[in-house]
């Protein structure tokens, strides 16, 4: 690893977080790929989809977004991390807690492995919260980025214990055959969660990766303000069984996701000429969060026809809605942070020789175009398209880690010489 590192607070540790999710973005493709016609079950808490889930869930995107966090918040804020050594710790109950969790859930059914995975997987949830928390208050800036974090592992900490108690009661066999919880801690973790933190996130490094300062953050403000909107309005709307909250809240939601493109739309814009010779937008994660806006669009659109019943009952149409939020959405917006981040602080004096991208270039177009046939195979309920976008987003995660690992060596095999 590249000494460059030892000179970022949280650096060296955001790596290695980087670095596992895309390790969990392998797992959840071959599952994907492997049980694709379990999907044709339809049904949620089918064993291998609750471990898909949570290995997309919990292993590649919260993991990734961590990373993210703990490699740029202190720099960016201008302080020190809370704890790297508690960091440290969440590490290990966060990696073995989720491996576990997704492997009770599926190949090796136990109920008191479950308890006890999901207990350390909470545990780690805690920790990070607290650290984010306590680093955040110690920021010598605060906006709208900041107040987005501080809101974003609240929701993560409350999903948490919702997901734990949900462990509980499905052991002992408590919880009512509904879909209405599990869409609420979905909702909880999506909307409160993922959503509200991959807001801040591109509102306070799009632009630093960019090179601008002060940019106008109106459109992210609206898009904050209507996804706080939207999230209690699911809430409500299913806690209360109103389906014209629902509808309202999906609605809303689709405006958010415009007004958040907007926004990224105005930041893209705003590149100026003086940025450095070696700068282009290709070498900042701004073409992977530009796409994940359009996921994130076409995923409010599904929530729409959802809501209003255009899609008919069937689990056919949550699973589309579900897998373009999750890996569209959120999924190409943690991997491009990844490709940015891994080969911005692993760089050093030696950057030059850093190997080229070569076929690794082909990753951004595999993945959004192996989400795009995932999604649709999961609405048109034909398995066959499942596996054939799986196998292509199996193929694009490889590329993208061997590709990151080749830059963290790179610096090494050079001092060698």
């Amino acid at each position: 690893m590249s000494s460059h590192l030892s000179r970022i607070p949280g650096a060296r540790i955001g790596v290695r977080y980087l670095f596992t999710s895309l390790g969990f973005w392998i797992c959840f493709n071959l599952g994907t790929l492997l049980w694709h016609q379990q999907f044709r079950v339809f049904y949620f808490r089918e064993p291998y989809i609750l471990a898909l889930t949570h290995l997309a869930a919990l292993g590649w995107l919260t993991t990734g977004l961590m990373g993210i966090m703990y490699a740029t918040l202190p720099a960016t804020l201008g302080v020190r991390p809370n704890s790297l050594r508690m960091a440290e710790v969440q590490y290990w109950l966060q990696v073995v807690g989720i491996a576990g969790l997704a492997l009770t859930m599926s190949i090796v059914p136990q109920a008191r492995g479950r308890v006890v995975f999901g207990l350390m997987t909470l545990g780690a949830l805690v920790i990070f919260v607290h650290n984010i928390a306590a680093t955040v208050g110690r920021g010598k800036t605060w906006g709208l980025p900041e107040a987005h974090f501080i809101m974003g592992v609240f929701y993560l900490a409350i999903t948490g214990l919702i997901g734990m108690s949900y462990v509980f009661y499905l052991n002992s066999g408590y919880v009512p055959q509904t879909m209405v919880s599990l869409k609420v801690h979905a909702h909880f973790a999506g909307l409160g969660w993922l959503a509200l933190t991959l807001m801040g996130l591109t509102y306070k490094l799009l632009p630093l990766a960019l090179w601008l300062d002060n940019v106008p953050q109106r459109w992210g403000f609206a898009a904050s303000v209507l996804i706080n909107l939207v999230f209690w309005g699911v809430f409500f709307g299913y806690a209360y069984d109103q389906p014209v909250l629902r509808i309202a809240a999906a609605a809303l939601g689709l405006a958010a996701l415009v007004c958040h493109t907007l926004q990224v739309r105005a930041i893209a814009r705003g590149t100026p000429s003086s940025a450095p010779r070696a700068f282009s937008p290709v070498s900042t994660s701004l073409p992977y969060t530009q796409a994940s806006c359009l996921f994130g669009i076409a995923a409010a659109v599904l929530a729409v026809l959802l809501t209003t019943g255009a899609m008919g009952d069937g689990f056919a149409g949550e699973y589309a809605y579900g897998y373009t939020a999750g890996a569209g959405w959120f999924g190409l917006y943690v991997v491009g942070q990844a490709v940015w981040l891994i080969a911005l602080l692993v760089r050093d004096a030696a950057q030059e020789s850093l190997p080229a991208p070569g076929w690794t270039h082909l990753a951004l177009p595999g993945q959004v175009a192996g989400t795009a046939l995932v999604s649709l195979g999961l609405l048109t309920e034909v398995s066959p398209i499942v596996a054939l976008g799986a196998a292509i987003n199996l193929a694009a995660s490889v590329m993208v880690t061997a590709r990151s690992v080749r830059l963290c060596w790179a610096p090494l095999a050079m001092a060698e010489r």
